[in-house]
This record gives C-alpha cells, structure tokens and sequence, in this order.
C-alpha cells in the first residue's frame, strides 16, 4: 500500500493542476478503449494520452461480451453520451487470457472460467491466435446497437489494433489483414 501512496504523493507534486481543475467539470474523451488487464498494457502511455483524453474500459482479455453489464455500459456511456468519435479494441502479444484458452485446464477458478467460458484458441501460434481473438472483440463489439447506430450514422469509427510487447510494433486490422503502423 505504501508504494501506491508514494506514488499518489508524486503525482501530485507534478500534476498540471489547471488541467485536472478542467477536468473536475467534466470529460470529453475522443476514443473508447477497450483494453487487456494486463499491467504491461497502458493504452494513455502507448497512445501517448492525457487525462481526459480516452474512456478506458480494461478487463482480462479484452473481451467484449456484450451481455455483461460492465461491457454493455461502459460502450453505451461512451458512445451515447460522451460522444466518442473513435472506438478500439486494442488487443496485444504475450496475452495471458489467450494463452489461458489455449489450456483450459488452467482455467483454476470459477471467474476465469465463466469470463473466458465462451473464447477459443484460433491459430497457429500465440500472436496468430490472439489476433484471431481480437477479431472476434472486434466484431462483437460492433453489433452492439449503440455503436451499430453512431457507426450509420457517421458518429463513430471502429477499429482494432494490435501492440507487440517486445517491439513497440502497432498493427490495424482492415478487415482482411493486419497493416503495420510503425
């Protein structure tokens, strides 16, 4: 406990209070990430955000099972009333989750299981298999008829990206293949 209030204790000694001052009234996030647990992953650092800037919604996998409420409404509140004109999954190397798939005997408690009950491991590899999970987000998180909606509309953009751990790589899937960003 004492390394995060030491952490607390620095942030604040640095922190743009006439940003965060902003920030009291009100957020207006221009992108919804939905993003892996995973404590290697910061979408504000890899997309080089500030406060305020991203509507983040984490949890293992980035899975976007659209019948939990956790995912329902963070997806609704972003793209209903935040506005956010960007929407992306961003799926990454090294996932523990899909790994975790690939061996379901791994699966040791009853939250892992019931979270990750309905994903597969779909490649030849692990970076094959965790794209293929990332599209499977993808696609589901755009049935949901929030973001259905603003995407006719012309409200909202959806994508997925893919981050390698190991190179700092990006990739954006187009729809058929994966296009290297930088």
């Amino acid at each position: 406990m004492e390394r995060i209030l030491d952490g607390y204790r620095e942030f604040k000694k640095t922190a743009d209070r006439e940003a965060y001052g902003r920030l009291a009234k009100g957020q207006a996030p221009h992108t919804l990430v939905v993003s892996c647990s995973d404590s290697r992953i910061i979408p504000e650092a890899i997309f080089s955000a500030k406060p305020g800037e991203l509507f983040v919604l984490r949890n293992v996998g980035n899975v976007c099972r659209l019948d939990d409420p956790s995912v329902a409404c963070a997806v609704e509140y972003a793209v209903n009333h935040l506005k956010v004109g960007s929407l992306v999954v961003l799926a990454h190397s090294d996932c523990g989750a899909v790994k975790a798939v690939e061996h379901k005997e791994h699966l040791d408690s009853p939250g892992l299981v019931d979270w990750l009950c309905e994903e597969c491991f779909d490649g030849c590899d692990l970076d094959s298999a965790i794209k293929a999970s990332g599209i499977r987000q993808f696609e589901r998180i755009s049935t949901h008829p929030a973001v259905k909606a603003a995407v006719e509309a012309g409200h909202l953009e959806v994508g997925l990206l893919f981050f390698d751990l190991g190179t700092l790589g990006l990739a954006r899937y187009n729809g058929k293949d994966w296009d290297r960003v930088c």
